[in-house]
């Protein structure tokens, strides 16, 4: 993944410092773009996978957290379920805030430098994990993210009512972008018109987090090779971009294969691409190493869903990556 480090690079020589949302400060650069290219054998081994080496990398996070999102799931269970705590923090912090527990909130990190959450920002959200594991009444109202990526990938303009004796009624279906995607590639392939949008400007405040990757599109090719734009709004290249860019290479690769194409290119635009300020020194360490060759994957061959994939029918080959390198996730502090 030189691409990626390139990027690093390159918002490191001509980033610009700016405050954001979390008030933790940022380099960052408007715009970028990189693409990776697999290519798939005729033993059904897809080479050049790109998952970064100079870190390592969990597949098994990428894919929950991919499929989580396909099956249209907004609420954190599954994902704490399988120990991927990737989303916990979010409304973690949005139940310390409705709940006045202030002095969390203020005192969240271990030191100026938010290298790290303080002792008692863990044990309060392990406990808070805990509950929405436990606790199915807490867990409806907790462990909801609103209307983000499953909800816009299955249910994009939904539109819903609380009628009494009757919760989230449905009055207007939306439409299911994922299997819509899917059947066009199959049914009518030249089209330019295989897009997925998770940006709904309606629901943009019914979420915690609005969807980072936010727009995508296919083009499949009379060659037999599908490819994928993915245009990604806010880019938190320290943390998010790796696990974005594996993720969505992914699922190039399972949407191609469900639908009878080799995966091609999977080109990755970036809007406000940055580094926060707490990162910086994780940045200059990895760029200190040097890339392992890109890993391959093999997908299940009977596989014919895309929503029937498990881990298990995903096979990563040849996986040589230096160690992990730790940084702390940077969230929205609104006014307590």
């Amino acid at each position: 993944m030189k691409q990626y480090l390139e990027l690093l690079q390159t918002i490191l020589d001509k980033g610009e410092k700016s405050e954001d949302r979390t008030g933790t400060g940022t380099l960052r650069i408007p715009g970028y773009y990189y693409e990776c290219k697999m290519e798939k054998d005729e033993d059904g081994v897809i080479h050049n996978y790109p998952l970064l080496t100079t870190k390592k990398m969990s597949l098994k996070s990428i894919f929950e957290e991919l499929t989580w999102k396909l099956h249209g799931n907004t609420n954190i269970q599954f994902l704490v379920e399988n120990k991927n705590h990737i989303w916990t923090e979010w409304p973690f912090k949005e139940w310390l805030k409705e709940t006045h527990q202030t002095e969390l909130l203020k005192n969240m990190w271990k030191d100026k430098e938010k290298s790290d959450y303080s002792d008692a920002w863990k044990s309060a959200k392990k406990n808070f994990e805990e509950k929405i594991l436990t606790d199915d009444k807490f867990r409806k109202k907790w462990g909801e993210l609103g209307h983000t990526y499953g909800f816009q990938f299955r249910h994009h303009g939904e539109i819903r009512t609380e009628c009494p004796g009757i919760i989230n009624n449905v009055i207007y279906p939306g439409v299911d972008q994922l299997m819509n995607a899917v059947d066009m590639i199959k049914e009518n392939p030249e089209s330019r018109r295989i897009i997925i949008d998770l940006w709904n400007p309606k629901d943009v405040n019914q979420t915690l987090l609005p969807p980072c990757p936010c727009f995508y599109q296919f083009l499949a090719y009379s060659s037999g090779t599908l490819h994928l734009n993915m245009y990604q709004r806010s880019c938190d290249t320290f943390l998010g971009v790796p696990y974005n860019t594996a993720q969505d290479a992914l699922f190039l690769c399972m949407v191609a294969h469900v639908t009878g194409y080799k995966p091609g290119i999977f080109g990755h635009h970036f809007g406000d691409a940055h580094i926060y300020l707490n990162h910086i020194d994780q940045v200059k360490k990895q760029l200190t190493r040097k890339p392992h060759p890109l890993p391959c994957i093999r997908l299940n061959p009977n596989i014919k869903n895309i929503l029937d994939f498990t881990l298990n029918d995903i096979e990563l080959i040849g996986y040589e990556h230096d160690d992990h390198i730790k940084g702390a996730v940077s969230i929205w502090i609104r006014t307590i």
